[in-house]
């Protein structure tokens, strides 16, 4: 009987070590979250309307590596707002989370010490109607309404991969009034 149990056993252990878990298998798109610009870390008033939001946070990520924090946290604002503005203008819906992926993508390789810098500097910079917001925004326009086409956003959808009609775009839109919606919205410029 010991035998046979032992046998049992070592067949059921035969068959669990030849069963392998599926593997995780990652589809993107290409152009998903692409950043055909990148950045360096640069001051707000080198960065163009031509530069996406990955072409943007790639430059926070240089300004963190070098412990420039203001310069960091200045960059993640214009990317936010550019971000927000194209949540308005791209049509798919579930393309909508890639600002935060490329967003979090930057912050949570932060180590602590990082990590509570850059808060600093986030709650200095964007302290709802501070002179440092004021001007942030003043040269946020200065910059001016993106000029560049969303493919790191719609790429990131699922209709990138089910519907292959028309270019993504929202049919219609006022970028102006989207503009000005995302600058308030995001950074609360104009309160």
């Amino acid at each position: 009987m010991k035998k046979i149990l032992i046998e049992g056993l070592r067949f059921i252990h035969r068959r669990i070590n030849n069963i392998h878990a599926p593997k995780n298998i990652l589809i993107e798109a290409e152009g998903n979250l692409e950043s055909p610009n990148p950045c360096d870390c640069v001051d707000l008033a080198e960065v163009t309307n031509e530069h996406n939001p990955a072409d943007i946070l790639n430059g926070m990520g240089k300004c963190i590596e070098l412990k420039d924090f203001e310069k960091a946290a200045k960059l993640f604002a214009i990317a936010g707002v550019y971000g927000n503005y194209d949540t308005y203008r791209v049509k798919d819906r579930t393309a909508h989370q890639a600002l935060l992926v490329l967003q979090q993508n930057i912050l949570l390789k932060l180590n602590e010490k990082d990590k509570e810098k850059m808060i600093s500097n986030f709650n200095k910079l964007l302290k709802k109607g501070s002179e440092e917001l004021n001007n942030l925004c003043q040269d946020i326009q200065k910059v001016g309404i993106p000029k560049y086409f969303p493919r790191y956003m719609i790429q990131h959808g699922m209709q990138a991969f089910t519907n292959k009609e028309g270019n993504g775009l929202v049919e219609k839109f006022n970028s102006k009034e989207a503009w000005t919606l995302a600058l308030k919205s995001y950074l609360h410029c104009g309160e």
